[in-house]
């Protein structure tokens, strides 16, 4: 934002409550649009800013970085050189219209194909972990061969492929 200095007041002393003291000026300038304006500086906030501004004249033109705040205000964050323009800032959500879309574009959630293929993953994981623990209950060491079969068996019940219980081989010693 370009301006053009009108008037620069003197720099004020103020105590906060903390017992800490700052300086505050009154800058008045006329804007891009013509618009007279003045802006309070604080020596707290940009002390860049603060402290160039002290040296400011008459009728100077000065290029200004100015971006909104967390509360909407626009605050002057740095000086610009002579043909340089501040980085253009992406619109948040809050300074969105509210008359735009608010419909997700790209999602990250999963589709319903990922989800039901994420959940057979699951079920073979806990599966091939149940057979493990199965078979080295007895204190042997499976093969993997071994563990992989038994797992398939646990996640065909999971899934429903095998319809009860009675379709399972048994491995209880009668």
């Amino acid at each position: 934002m370009q301006i053009t200095v009108i008037d620069v007041g003197t720099p004020n002393t103020h105590t906060a409550k903390n017992g800490r003291s700052y300086q505050s000026m009154e800058v008045t300038y006329k804007g891009d649009n013509g618009n007279v304006s003045s802006k309070k500086l604080m020596s707290f906030s940009n002390p860049e800013v603060f402290n160039t501004a002290k040296s400011w004249q008459k009728n100077d033109t000065i290029n200004i970085n100015a971006q909104k705040d967390d509360n909407g205000y626009w605050q002057w964050v740095g000086i610009l050189g002579e043909g340089e323009s501040a980085p253009v800032a992406k619109a948040s959500a809050s300074s969105t219209s509210k008359s735009s879309s608010t419909r997700v574009t790209g999602s990250n959630y999963e589709t319903k194909e990922e989800r039901a293929q994420r959940q057979v993953m699951i079920v073979r994981q806990s599966s091939i972990s149940s057979a493990v623990n199965v078979l080295t209950a007895e204190g042997k060491s499976p093969t993997a061969q071994q563990v992989l079969d038994l797992a398939s068996t646990f996640e065909n019940f999971v899934m429903g492929t095998t319809n009860s219980v009675a379709d399972l081989e048994s491995d209880i010693p009668i």
